[in-house]
């Protein structure tokens, strides 16, 4: 995988995975609820990628960020997420490295819009 693709892909789970900290900290909800609520929040720009989404569930659940029950152990339809005390107290970290990333990004803007566009 190149160094863009990886880049990409850090950045894109620190944005999901804020996104579903911050929607556990409404309330309990199952992955779909959660991609749903993402799309709603950005207007339709971003709709996670189950491939991206799932997965980075499951890490957050082994990093004891949120917790994940079925809603029945039995059929397995939809595994219910809740955000633990570590996950909340894991959002201020999240934001701060966002925030970093961000800024980051409209430098990158800025330079390109002075070089290109303000002549």
């Amino acid at each position: 995988m190149s160094e863009r693709t990886n880049d990409y892909l850090s950045y894109m789970r620190l944005v999901l995975g804020l996104y579903i900290l911050k929607i556990l900290r409404q309330g309990p909800a199952h992955g779909n609820k959660i991609a749903e609520e993402i799309k709603r929040r950005t207007k339709n720009y971003y709709s996670p990628n189950t491939n991206l989404l799932y997965p980075l569930l499951r890490i957050m659940e082994e990093k004891d960020y949120i917790v994940g029950v079925w809603d029945n152990p039995v059929t397995r339809g939809r595994r219910i997420y809740t955000i633990t005390q570590v996950g909340s107290a894991y959002l201020p970290e999240l934001e701060v490295k966002l925030k970093e990333r961000l800024k980051e990004a409209e430098a990158r803007i800025e330079i390109l819009k002075s070089d290109l566009l303000e002549s």
